[in-house]
């Protein structure tokens, strides 16, 4: 029997994870650097190299550059120690290869230095990636056949794919004046990225967006300044495929930062950041449900197609706040900053993450100390579905005596993904007449209990049309009860 087959091209996503590993150095003190006699604070920024698809797998590796603010054992100025720190992260995934289209966004949770003695010191980081990947995909669906004597129970299904995904390296670079900025080193530097606008012109993709780039300097007298910028960016990137009607989406993931202060008080930074566009279109396909052949057997084989159906993306946030104790008062708060190492729904529907936060502050002495803890926090959510593109924003305050009041603001995209099972029928035959249950053209049944005329017609071996026409049934009646059915036999 000829069948209507038709063939789905799609990108599937196999790889959607958020995963954390740790990394470890050893760094002994330079001979011309003082004792050590104060851990102060350590930050970290990562740098990913390559992210290499492979059978199975993905390998994310680069580098974490470390600097760490210590007190010399004897007294006087800070003092600053650079700590590089490779890694090589391995997720494994079934299905992954080295075609897949992925986006790594590394992040540096938390870095713990001990002082293995005055002039050693051993380093820890522990990185969080946000990881996604899309392998294409070509499948076959079954949606009818052309023999007009088989009955077939089906239903009209919609389904979002995503059909084309690319990824495109960008760079978002800018210099600025600072005021007072002339002698000033840079500890640390964090970028958040955002979109403002994505949208498909015909072969093109607009982008627009803005790197905010926070940056934690010291002065030449020791005293930690924040120094800040927002740059917007507009990109067109090339995609021949596209239509303008498409939807399209994009995710930012941070590669690389290079910033650097002038004599002058310039701050110069480049950003190298991962764009990954994602084009979704909608189809409605026809979803067999049932099927048979009256009065005759059906020899048939097939497999299930399974289709990973994709609406688009919801924006969310959410906040929670917390408490964090501190071993002395904090009087002023010099910076604060939050990483997510997980996220989860809860039964109930809200928001659990897990918080990598760290905040620098000063005592009451003006002395500089900084508290670091993972948190777990609840956050009540209205929209739920697969999180993606997950970022958190902290505000901090002093909170009585010995505590800091973090303020966590998460936000990302959510959306209703699901896995659609449709039947592709390989091949189809008529069997052998079935053994009819009465010498009788006609079968007089009572229906008490509710069953569906699909069901009654496949075991009686006739239709639902000739049970409707026969018993005088609206043509969209599919289920009777509390009645005498007539229910008419193949001859």
């Amino acid at each position: 029997m000829e069948l209507n087959q038709t063939s789905i091209q799609y990108y599937d996503k196999r790889l959607a994870r958020i995963s954390t590993c740790s990394e470890t150095a050893d760094s002994i003190v330079p001979d011309t650097f003082p004792d050590i006699g104060r851990i102060v604070c350590a930050y970290g920024t990562a740098a990913v190299r390559d992210q290499t698809p492979q059978s199975g797998r993905l390998l994310a590796s680069g580098m974490v550059q470390v600097v760490v603010l210590y007190e010399p054992e004897k007294g006087g100025g800070l003092r600053r120690l650079s700590v590089p720190v490779s890694f090589a992260h391995i997720e494994e995934c079934e299905g992954v290869d080295a075609e897949t289209v992925c986006i790594v966004r590394c992040q540096v949770a938390t870095v713990d230095v001990v002082a293995v003695n005055s002039r050693k010191l051993n380093v820890k980081v522990q990185l969080c990636f946000f990881i996604e990947g899309y392998c294409q995909t070509q499948c076959e669906i079954t949606e009818g056949t052309q023999e007009k004597q088989v009955e077939m129970l089906s239903e009209m299904q919609t389904v979002t794919l995503t059909e084309q995904v690319r990824a495109y390296p960008i760079t978002v670079l800018d210099d600025v004046s600072m005021q007072d900025a002339d002698g000033l080193s840079i500890l640390h530097t964090n970028c958040t990225l955002r979109t403002s606008e994505c949208r498909a012109m015909r072969g093109k993709i607009v982008l627009k967006g803005e790197a905010e780039i926070q940056c934690l300097a010291m002065q030449e007298d020791d005293v930690v300044r924040i120094l800040s910028n927002t740059t917007p960016f507009t990109q067109i990137l090339e995609m021949p495929e596209v239509e303008e009607q498409d939807a399209v989406c994009a995710q930012l993931a941070v590669r690389e930062i290079d910033s650097r202060i002038e004599p002058d008080g310039l701050l110069s930074y480049t950003v190298s950041v991962t764009a990954l566009i994602t084009v979704r279109r909608t189809k409605t396909l026809c979803r067999i449900k049932d099927l048979y052949l009256p009065g005759r057997t059906l020899q048939m084989s097939e497999e299930k197609t399974l289709l990973h159906s994709m609406p688009p993306c919801v924006a969310f946030t959410a906040e929670a706040s917390e408490t964090l104790q501190t071993a002395q008062h904090a009087a002023h708060i010099v910076s604060a900053q939050a990483v997510c190492c997980s996220a989860k729904h809860s039964a109930k529907g809200d928001l659990q993450i897990t918080a990598a936060i760290q905040v620098l502050y000063l005592s009451d002495e003006q002395q500089l100390y900084a508290v670091d803890r993972l948190v777990p926090m609840t956050m009540p959510c209205l929209v739920a579905g697969e999180l993606s593109d997950i970022s958190l924003a902290i505000r901090a305050s002093a909170a009585g005596e010995t505590g800091v009041l973090c303020n966590v603001t998460a936000s990302g995209m959510a959306t209703a993904e699901e896995r659609v099972a449709f039947r592709h029928i390989t091949s189809l035959e008529e069997g052998e007449a079935q053994k009819k249950t009465a010498d009788a053209t006609l079968l007089l049944r009572y229906i008490q209990e509710e069953q569906q005329l699909w069901e009654i017609a496949k075991d009686c071996g006739t239709t639902m049309e000739e049970i409707r026409r026969v018993n005088d049934l609206p043509a969209d009646a599919t289920g009777v009860s509390n009645m005498v059915l007539l229910i008419p036999m193949q001859v």
